[in-house]
């Protein structure tokens, strides 16, 4: 049985993956470890180049982009570490940052998962982790400007954004980016719910793993560089329906683990601002203030969240997998 099992879904971020791929062969140390790469139907060639140079690999060929919580519970199903690393393909590791991690868990049986020390390709600290989100904190972060929503508590704690990352911290939700949890945790049940596809699934994780009582930390010794990639040009082109998908995924987490009061709340909260940012945008695209673009984007955006138009399916899907590797 391996230390760690790596699972790492991919789509269009051939050069990224390569990167980070040759990041954990080459710093990860004194640890036994597989890795999965799970591709989600890329069109750049990242399956053949992984086949090429890293025959090591467990790589899953699915035949469309299933999204990021169904191409991690693949990876899941077949790991046999004890701990099981959730990883980006545009991440890279530094040094024995993996070592560290699994050590911490170790020897600390109140945590339940750990991340590392995000860091900006030219190695000034990232600051991507965040709290639970709550009504309020939704409310002030996208109804407010934001020079006078991150000057309110609500914002500020959501973000972390008075808190000291240079010592060790828990933080009940870091970025989806990098997690290491206990296998253990999620035998008997799914790894990712594929409820979210793509938003708040590494949330809902988190959330999860505090409702077993455990907690998360952040190592400030394990150290990742992340290049936040959008994951291809595709993806830019549907960044519409994402944009709306995150929106809708964010109900959905609400109406999981706060109660379907909130959650409906909430909805008609962005449902109302969504449908006045439209009538805002006519009248200045009358005026001449915004192009009508701009206006057509505001109302197409009310009408997919309105509808409930989702990118990623919640339904199983059958027949998409080649075999395993």
């Amino acid at each position: 049985m391996p230390d760690l099992s790596i699972i790492i879904v991919n789509w269009n971020t051939r050069d990224l993956l390569r990167n980070c791929l040759r990041s954990i062969y080459d710093g990860t140390k004194n640890l036994s470890f597989e890795v999965f790469v799970v591709d989600n139907a890329s069109a750049d060639g990242s399956p053949e180049m992984v086949k090429k140079e890293f025959p090591q690999v467990k790589l899953i060929r699915n035949k469309e982009n299933l999204g990021f919580a169904r191409g991690n519970n693949e990876g899941f199903s077949r790991a046999k570490g004890r701990y099981v690393l959730i990883l980006n393909p545009d991440t890279e590791v530094v040094n024995d940052a993996l070592l560290k991690m699994v050590q911490y868990l170790e020897l600390h049986e109140e945590a339940g998962a750990v991340s590392g020390r995000f860091l900006y390709p030219d190695g000034t600290f990232q600051r991507y982790y965040n709290r639970f989100p709550t009504f309020s904190s939704m409310i002030t972060k996208w109804f407010l400007p934001s020079k006078i929503s991150y000057k309110l508590k609500p914002t500020r704690s959501y973000f972390m954004l008075d808190d000291d990352f240079d010592k060790l911290i828990e933080v009940e939700q870091p970025a989806g980016a990098c997690i290491m949890v206990r296998r253990e945790l999620f035998l008997n049940e799914d790894f990712m719910d594929e409820k979210f596809p793509i938003f708040f699934s590494d949330v809902d994780l988190c959330r999860r793993i505090y409702s077993k009582g455990l907690k998360i930390f952040v190592l400030p010794q394990a150290k990742i560089f992340h290049h936040m990639a959008k994951g291809g040009s595709e993806q830019a082109k549907r960044s519409l329906f994402l944009y709306v998908e995150y929106f809708l995924s964010m109900i959905d987490y609400f109406s999981k683990h706060q109660g379907m009061v909130k959650a409906g709340l909430l909805k008609a909260f962005f449902s109302i601002g969504f449908m006045v940012r439209s009538k805002v945008f006519l009248m200045e695209a009358i005026w001449g203030r915004k192009s009508w673009d701009e206006f057509n984007y505001a109302l197409k955006v009310f009408y997919l969240f309105l509808t409930r138009r989702y990118v990623f399916s919640r339904e199983p899907v059958l027949g998409t997998r080649e075999n395993l590797r």
